[in-house]
């Protein structure tokens, strides 16, 4: 049995919401883990079409785990066709027992899945793949064989929720191949925000001029179509009718901006905040100022930012197109928040009136997502790799008898 497993991470850039998953994983003495970037994008600054901006992380805290940057200084775009040569030899130098690659659609996944296979090297895979977005028959068709046999070659799947799951099954994943891991966020900033919610939400709340008794919502990220922000404004009008006047808060810049804007300007009373692009750091203030997180979204496979809002105690209206609801995930309906089918503004109305009206219900949400997303969270940044390595120790030990 090995004293110390070697993990080896392969992944495009460096992500703001994983690099403190790769500081927790660090910290664990009985592994020597490094992760091989192939793009400085993100660390140094880039322009995203989708934010509209040029976009660089301040919470990466590369000083505390090992890494290396595989193709230099250089900025490459995450797309399909991002490799790193200079992997392979990454890769017998550092003489892992385990790497880690993040889908398959680049380049630089599937040289790594290459190596693993040639090299006899067990791999692990991250995704957020799901079936509840509408695809069709002949591209699922294509997909169906390619990514059953790809994931045949797999050994461990870290899975991210319920959705995700049900993907893999359908490709021929066997459950006993899944270890649930949740997307991780930046758990330390989280925690620290938490302990001080009250003291934030009252100052957004005094910043925005928003009085103590105002129900506010709270929506982020990229400001494009199929978002569908724009669904909530909807409902909002819908409220107006009834007499239920409301705050809206949407975080983030894009193409639909100016379009989204617009929309919330033949709102009566109710209120529609723009902030534009809130930087991470930021954004707990926000969480802890929601009375209620929404997310209308007509495809989203699992929202980093629902993950944020349940930490922050958020009770939550999900699209039914997205990745994050069910028994086992961060949205679990009628204990913290709420499932409407898209585009039925007039059932998402319904569901916000629910909860604009109940306080109690709003308060035991709060207390559910929060409890919800701590378990998670813990197993996002210390679980799911604990049952790895045991399972890898198990396996070292059968290889020997």
């Amino acid at each position: 049995m090995k004293d110390k497993i070697r993990i080896a991470i392969v992944v495009s850039h460096p992500i703001q919401h994983f690099c403190p998953q790769y500081v927790s994983f660090a910290r664990n003495k009985n592994v020597s883990f490094k992760v091989f970037f192939g793009s400085m994008l993100g660390l140094k600054k880039y322009f995203d079409p989708n934010f509209k901006k040029e976009i660089s992380w301040g919470n990466l805290n590369l000083h505390l785990f090992d890494h290396s940057f595989l193709n230099g200084d250089q900025v490459i775009p995450s797309d399909g066709k991002l490799d790193a040569p200079a992997l392979d030899a990454a890769l017998v130098e550092f003489r892992p027992d385990l790497i880690t690659i993040y889908g398959y659609f680049q380049k630089l996944q599937r040289r790594a899945h290459r190596w693993a296979l040639a090299n006899k090297v067990k791999l692990a895979y991250i995704s957020d793949g799901e079936l509840r977005q509408h695809r069709g028959r002949l591209k699922e068709l294509v997909k169906f064989f390619f990514i059953k046999r790809y994931f045949s070659r797999i050994s461990y799947f870290l899975s991210v929720g319920d959705a995700n799951e049900d993907y893999y099954r359908h490709y021929g994943v066997s459950t006993d191949k899944i270890v649930r891991m949740h997307f991780p966020i930046d758990l330390d900033q989280f925690e620290a925000r938490f302990a001080e919610k009250e003291s934030l939400r009252i100052g957004i709340r005094n910043q925005y001029k928003i009085g103590g008794n105002q129900l506010v919502l709270l929506v982020v990220g990229k400001l494009v179509q199929w978002k569908n922000q724009d669904h909530i404004i909807k409902a909002m009008k819908l409220l107006e009718d009834e007499g239920i006047f409301t705050c809206l808060f949407i975080l983030g810049s894009g193409e639909m901006f100016d379009r989204w804007k617009e929309e919330a300007q033949s709102l009566k009373q109710s209120v529609v905040h723009f902030p534009g692009f809130v930087n991470p750091e930021d954004l707990p203030a926000y969480y802890a100022a929601a009375d209620i997180y929404v997310h209308p979204a007509s495809m989203e496979p699992h929202s980093i930012a629902i993950s944020e809002a349940i930490y922050m105690g958020c009770p939550i209206i999900i699209s039914d197109r997205c990745g994050s609801y069910g028994p086992h995930d961060d949205v679990q309906e009628g204990k913290n928040g709420y499932v409407f089918q898209f585009g039925n503004v007039k059932q998402l109305s319904q569901c916000i009136r629910v909860l604009v009206n109940d306080e109690n219900l709003r308060h035991n949400f709060r207390g559910h997502s929060h409890e919800i997303a701590t378990q998670f969270q813990l197993s996002a940044h210390r679980e799911s790799l604990g049952e790895i390595l045991e399972r890898l120790h198990d396996n070292y030990a059968t290889d020997r008898k």
